[in-house]
């Protein structure tokens, strides 16, 4: 009996445990359902992302945010990706990647955004709908309405009125050789009939491609001109001949039948009519403008890799090359680690360009020196070679931010260019002035910098200016001895900026093999590693590597002119090596000798100053120190550097870059626009171990989930207790 009672407890023990045990999975599961439930409730009404990345890979720029949160009309962004089983890798790469970034647009305003993804290799029909819907765009309506009318008129009356010239014509001239005696008319009148038979052909063939061209799902409008043009100048042409013919048989001829004769003497009246709404619709046809829609259709083949971006009035086509550029021009082909990534860059200029009509000039205003977006040239005498200039690249950078960009050389032109429509605003970049090299006797092609070119700019500026000084540090005509910079006394005087143009700064580096000595190399002349203050320009440059090539400090004098407000934004802290060197020839001989180097007598330790905003009632400028700092050769420059995914190209300073777009956005009174698009580099996803984002998840896993744990065993334990 004992026996049997200590089974019986034991079961009833058993029993309770596995009640217990069982009550606590059941409570631990509502608990976490219950959680998981209010962060997903947490999550849709208060959404919130983290990029780790450092390249910023998985989110839109703040700048691109702003715009597309406020789109006033719809968007509509459209992949044209191709997808093929034959596809290789990095085909894939790209596509992913770009569906990736467009539903990041579409997050961000789901109800003025769309986004749409067709493979054109596949989706014909969806891709003859983009086409139709392309072609319904006002912009586009308004201008094929013009080659429409062409081909209508051609169709509905011109071919018709050419046809019954030529068939009457022909008819009358088989009856006049059938019945006439005279051999010499005959031969006459073959002549003319020959030359109007070939011509019906022509006709014939001409009426053919002009229906082919002008009907079907992309319809060559561009083509029926073409046609049309050539098949009026050449029935013009044909009709002018025979009537010169006739003339000439006139004149030669004292005889010839009275049939024939009145047959001849009649085309002039016949032809001119003709000839006369030939010409016109001829002219008419010239005249006409290149269409852009059909600029659109050649870029949409089906494997061009293309990102369609249209509201309802007008469209863009973002093309492979421009969004996935290779960051070797050199390189014949590069694959997907060996291209930047613009594509948020490319898209978000064209919503832009799209949404925001009114347009800001930036007007480069230089003195002598090379045409900037025209290659070849002498200082002095006129641009040779049409290759790309300095700034080529830069000016599309800037034209795709919605800006127009003009140049003016203050050596030769009184006033800045005109620009057709008129600007809401304009800017100015005014850049270092470039003084001829001394020609020894010779005749110069061009005067020194003076004071009438600098009250030309100044007039230009105006008393409240939107303008970018750069301010590089330049040598004299007659060696290293620096030549002052020519603005500098508008700068102090105005604005309380001094530019110190007589010191060079450079770094020297460890001498290798010798502890505690240092020498210069090329690499000194590159001032990197900048710091940035928490201005709205520069705000945004993190992780965004900018550098200076032969700059000189820029100081802010300590009393300020009145109601002028100045701000540091970028500068170099101070370290071993940093000098602000004023004669460089006192460290030629040791450079040259490879010797060691220390700083001079009168020579300057850092920080410096390379870049400073003012501002002054309505007036705004941002001085920069460097020689070319947004040069395609400079701020556009390629850089082959290590990862760990292994070697890839990079933009070596997109930071410049940066610093030019933002103070141009600044200046224009334009802050919602600020750090609009990025550069990223595809080829390496690295995590950026300073990130916030970064810190927040390490101590969500180290501490929230245990937390979470530890909060639903109290719950339970609680529960039970109870």
């Amino acid at each position: 009996m004992a026996v049997e009672g200590t089974r019986q407890a034991q079961t009833a023990d058993f029993s309770g445990r596995h009640l217990v045990i069982g009550g606590n999975v059941v409570i631990s599961l509502i608990v976490v359902v219950a959680i998981v439930a209010l962060l997903q409730w947490i999550s849709f009404h208060r959404s919130t992302k983290f990029d780790l990345t450092s390249s910023g890979l998985n989110s839109l720029t703040p700048g691109t945010e702003r715009l597309v949160g406020g789109l006033e009309q719809k968007v509509t962004l459209t992949s044209l990706y191709f997808e093929t089983d034959l596809e290789d890798e990095d085909q894939g790469k790209y596509r992913r990647r770009i569906d990736d970034m467009l539903s990041l647009y579409q997050g961000v305003n789901p109800s003025m955004v769309e986004v749409r993804s067709i493979n054109p290799l596949q989706d014909h029909a969806k891709r003859e709908a983009l086409i139709e819907d392309l072609r319904g765009l006002k912009v586009f309506r308004d201008e094929t309405a013009s080659y429409q009318e062409l081909a209508t008129r051609f169709e509905s009356e011109l071919l018709g009125e050419i046809n019954e010239l030529l068939e009457g014509q022909l008819s009358q001239l088989s009856l006049l050789i059938e019945q006439t005696g005279d051999e010499t008319a005959k031969v006459d009148l073959g002549q003319i009939q020959t030359v109007l038979e070939e011509r019906q052909r022509a006709v014939a063939f001409a009426a053919e491609d002009v229906k082919a061209a002008s009907e079907g799902a992309q319809p060559r409008y561009g083509a029926v001109k073409s046609v049309l043009t050539q098949l009026y100048t050449g029935v013009t042409r044909d009709l002018n001949s025979i009537l010169t013919f006739v003339q000439q048989v006139q004149a030669q001829r004292t005889s010839m039948p009275e049939a024939v004769k009145v047959f001849l003497a009649g085309l002039e009246k016949t032809y001119r009519p003709v000839i006369a709404r030939l010409e016109g619709e001829t002219t008419t046809a010239r005249n006409l403008e290149r269409l852009e829609f059909e600029a659109v259709l050649q870029q949409l083949a089906p494997t061009s890799n293309a990102i369609v971006v249209y509201t309802g009035d007008d469209a863009k086509v973002v093309n492979f090359n421009d969004v996935w550029p290779t960051a070797d021009p050199s390189a014949a082909q590069a694959g997907f680690a060996r291209r930047l990534f613009r594509g948020e860059e490319k898209v978000t200029s064209a919503i832009l360009q799209l949404t925001v009509k009114e347009k800001t000039a930036v007007v480069f205003a230089r003195f002598g020196g090379q045409p900037l977006f025209v290659g070849g040239g002498v200082p002095g005498m006129p641009a040779m070679g049409g290759g790309p200039g300095p700034y080529t690249q830069m000016k599309t950078l800037l034209e795709d931010t919605n800006f127009v960009v003009k140049e003016w050389d203050v050596s030769s032109m009184d006033s800045p260019p005109e620009i057709d429509p008129p600007p809401v605003r304009t800017i100015y970049v005014v850049m270092r002035p470039v003084n001829p090299p001394p020609s020894f006797g010779q005749p110069q092609q061009q005067g020194e910098f003076n004071a009438l070119h600098k009250q030309r700019v100044l007039d230009a500026l105006g008393e409240n200016p939107r303008a970018i000084f750069i301010a590089g540090w330049m040598p004299g005509a007659f060696g290293a001895f620096p030549e002052a910079y020519q603005y500098d006394d508008y700068l102090s005087g105005t604005w309380g900026i001094r530019v110190a143009s007589d010191f060079l700064i450079l770094e020297a580096f460890p001498y290798p093999g010798k502890p505690g000595e240092m020498a210069l190399t090329q690499q000194s002349f590159m001032i990197g590693e900048l710091a940035h203050s928490q201005h709205p320009i520069v705000k945004g440059m993190v992780g965004g590597q900018a550098s200076m090539r032969l700059a000189c400090p820029i100081e802010i004098v300590g009393e300020a002119p009145e109601g002028v407000a100045t701000e540091k934004l970028v500068w170099r802290d101070a370290s071993d090596g940093l000098w602000g060197i004023r004669d460089f020839t006192t460290y030629e001989e040791r450079v040259r000798a490879g010797k060691s180097v220390t700083k001079a007598e009168g020579d300057i330790a850092g920080p410096f100053t390379l870049a400073v905003s003012a501002e002054k009632g309505d007036g705004k400028l941002v001085v920069v120190s460097g020689r070319s700092p947004f040069s395609d050769d400079w701020a556009l420059a390629p850089a082959l550097v290590m990862t760990s995914q292994g070697f890839t190209m990079r933009q070596r300073n997109p930071g410049n870059v940066h610093l030019l777009v933002n103070s141009l956005h600044w200046l224009n009174d334009r802050e919602e626009w600020l750090d609009v698009g990025k550069p990223v580099n595809i080829g390496t996803i690295a995590i950026d171990q300073k990130s916030g984002a970064l810190t927040a998840v390490k101590a969500f896993a180290y501490a929230g989930w245990p937390a979470t744990a530890l909060v639903v065993g109290g719950i339970v334990w609680w529960t039970r207790r109870r």
